[in-house]
């Protein structure tokens, strides 16, 4: 049987940038006993990991911040019977990008919130004046499994700082590239794919 201190603070966050929630919580816990978990895709280890620290005595409150962009519904069905009737003291905030990425039966159990975070601009973070093979790869890496909504971001990002902040000047020719490189972004293409392709443009174009 939950406590009414646990009905107010035991709650679903739904934030489209899981990231900026992350940084939100990490302000607002600050002095509170938090531990994160935090998962692309939240599986049934992770789950167990939670319940485990879950079940260790507190004599204060002690939040446990779960944060993913998706949940396996085998890792939620052995979290369901915790989140309904938590230990003493401990406090679950479970955080996605979208309510339906939670089973109807956790929808039930926890309060549901939201965060809504100002939209920033996505900054590259490369030097496109000095851009070699060796920022390539790990940016590529970085942003290997980027979401299809960021990944058109950061390829406008990269055209903008290109021809606005770096004054690189490119053809009609690959202009019209990167409006393809977008389109695919709309189909589904791997980031590795697009990134790959826009980046070496850029690079052999800071060459001639």
């Amino acid at each position: 049987m939950k406590t009414s201190d646990e009905e107010v603070f035991s709650h679903i966050l739904i934030c489209k940038n899981v990231e900026k929630a992350k940084e939100s919580l990490q302000e607002e816990y600050a002095k509170e006993r938090h531990l994160f978990y935090v998962k692309d895709e939240f599986l049934i280890d992770d789950a167990k990991e939670v319940i485990k620290e879950a079940y260790i005595a507190e004599s204060t409150h002690k939040y446990l911040i779960l944060i993913a962009k998706g949940y396996r519904v085998e890792a939620q069905n052995a979290l369901l019977k915790i989140f309904e009737e938590p230990p003493r003291h401990i406090v679950f905030i479970v955080v996605a990008p979208s309510k339906t990425a939670f089973l109807p039966t956790i929808r039930s159990r926890l309060l549901q919130k939201e965060l809504i975070v100002e939209h920033e601009s996505i900054r590259s973070g490369l030097d496109l004046q000095k851009l070699d093979l060796g920022d390539i790869y790990p940016f590529i890496q970085k942003h290997q499994s980027a979401e299809k909504s960021f990944l058109k971001e950061l390829v406008q990002a990269i055209v903008y700082e290109s021809i606005n902040e770096h004054h690189l000047r490119f053809s009609e020719k690959e202009l019209e590239h990167f409006q393809k490189l977008l389109h695919l972004v709309e189909l589904n293409t791997r980031a590795q794919t697009i990134l790959t392709s826009l980046l070496l443009s850029i690079m052999l174009r800071k060459h001639r």
